[in-house]
């Protein structure tokens, strides 16, 4: 008869090796999502308001990361930004990128329609990334 410590280590090795599928659900290990069906977007949860965001102010709210993580969830603008919370000359840039893209007035301020294009998505062909 073997020992309950070896009892114990066989049992662990055959969980996590997979050995004990026919244990039921709760002992099966959860289905893995595939890659292509997740996407970064539902990261991105700091702001989600249309508050205007512009170069030279500070916000109190998670405003300026969110406009950095949709830009490098949802554009194809690369590399991707820090998501730092600091809208300094590197987001500015992205931003009128983006902006370019989108058909708006590339003025590096984060209005409604910016906003707007930032959650929907804006892509483009990625040698005019940094235009």
């Amino acid at each position: 008869m073997a020992s309950p410590r070896r009892a114990l280590l066989t049992s662990t090795v055959l969980l996590l090796g997979g050995g004990l599928a026919a244990a039921g659900p709760s002992a099966a290990a959860p289905a893995r999502t595939p890659a292509a069906a997740t996407t970064r977007v539902a990261a991105c949860t700091y702001y989600s308001g249309i508050g205007p965001v512009q170069s030279g102010r500070t916000y109190p709210d998670r405003r300026v990361a969110e406009v950095q993580c949709l830009i490098d969830t949802n554009t194809s603008y690369r590399p991707p930004l820090p998501v730092d919370g600091v809208y300094g000359p590197e987001t500015v840039r992205a931003v009128i990128v983006v902006q370019q893209h989108a058909g708006l007035t590339p003025d590096g301020i984060v209005g409604p329609a910016t906003w707007a294009a930032l959650r929907a998505g804006v892509r483009w062909q990625a040698a005019s990334a940094r235009a």
